[in-house]
């Protein structure tokens, strides 16, 4: 497999960096390299390289940047992966397109599954969805995977919100009705890799199992470093200016349970994991235990 990465300085970019920096035959490019939202530009890249598979890490994820600047939202979230998408279908390459439990409402009182209803709040959700239904028209060989409240070693994730706010004695305030599955970045790459290897396509959810709101996740993060940190609950109502998200939000794996494919932890099994894996370089920017 010869591969594209496009978005290799983000959160979940830099994570692909790292656990595939072994590889000969893969390709890592930053938004500053390749600006997705230039058709010309990628096109160019993708026949240049002629890789068989691109995957594309790039995205607004902000909810609240989402709602501030509309049509920028839209040009990366939808217009970019519709680039990356049509740039692989013309060298025949597979395209990895990652989305959003965001594009569920949140009303359910299940798991959502890959084949639920989709009908998001906000425009972020919006842009999403709409980016899978690009994708998915510009290159027949898609993988859609729907991640949620990925963290890691890179970017600004929910575990560094609950660091920063131990180092500077400062409040965190967390919903505490906000419900969703949290998500290991490595292991996520590792997902990924098995369905490209195995030629799947279509939509995938791949999150952490299980369910926990954003208030639990930051004391279970809390407790396992021993941090002193004051966490705040509130109902995501009472947040003022806040913009809306769903409420419930786990995503069931159905697709990868039926096929066997299913590589992901519980949710609280590969936050300990990585927790206790990275305390080192966490909380005082050492080498990683």
């Amino acid at each position: 497999m010869n591969a594209l990465l496009v978005g290799a300085g983000g959160r979940l970019g830099s994570e692909f960096m790292d656990r595939l920096s072994s590889l000969d035959d893969l390709t890592g490019l930053t938004h500053v390299q390749c600006d997705i939202t230039d058709s010309l530009a990628v096109e160019r890249i993708v026949l240049e390289l002629q890789p068989t598979a691109v995957i594309n890490c790039v995205a607004q994820p902000s909810v609240d940047a989402c709602e501030q600047d509309r049509d920028q939202a839209y040009r990366i979230n939808v217009l970019g992966a519709r680039n990356v998408a049509h740039a692989a279908h013309k060298v025949v390459a597979k395209v990895v397109h990652f989305s959003t439990d965001y594009v569920f409402d949140g009303t359910a009182d299940h798991a959502y599954a890959e084949w639920d209803t989709p009908n998001p709040v906000n425009w972020y959700g919006r842009t999403k969805l709409m980016s899978e239904e690009a994708v998915c028209r510009a290159n027949p060989d898609s993988l859609i995977l729907r991640i949620a409240c990925v963290y890691g070693m890179h970017g600004d994730n929910p575990v560094q919100a609950v660091v920063r706010a131990a180092q500077s004695g400062m409040p965190l305030t967390l919903p505490d009705d906000q419900v969703m599955s949290p998500t290991s970045a490595s292991e996520v790459v590792q997902q990924t890799m098995l369905l490209i290897q195995r030629g799947a396509v279509g939509t995938y959810h791949v999150t952490g199992k299980g369910q926990t709101s954003r208030y639990d996740f930051a004391r279970s993060v809390a407790t396992t470093l021993g941090l002193d940190v004051q966490l705040v609950p509130v109902h995501a109502a009472d947040i003022p200016g806040r913009v809306p998200r769903p409420l419930r939000t786990p995503l069931a794996h159905e697709h990868l349970r039926l096929e066997g494919q299913d590589m992901m932890s519980e949710w609280d099994q590969a936050l300990y994991e990585f927790l206790v894996d990275h305390k080192c370089v966490l909380l005082h920017g050492g080498e990683t235990s």
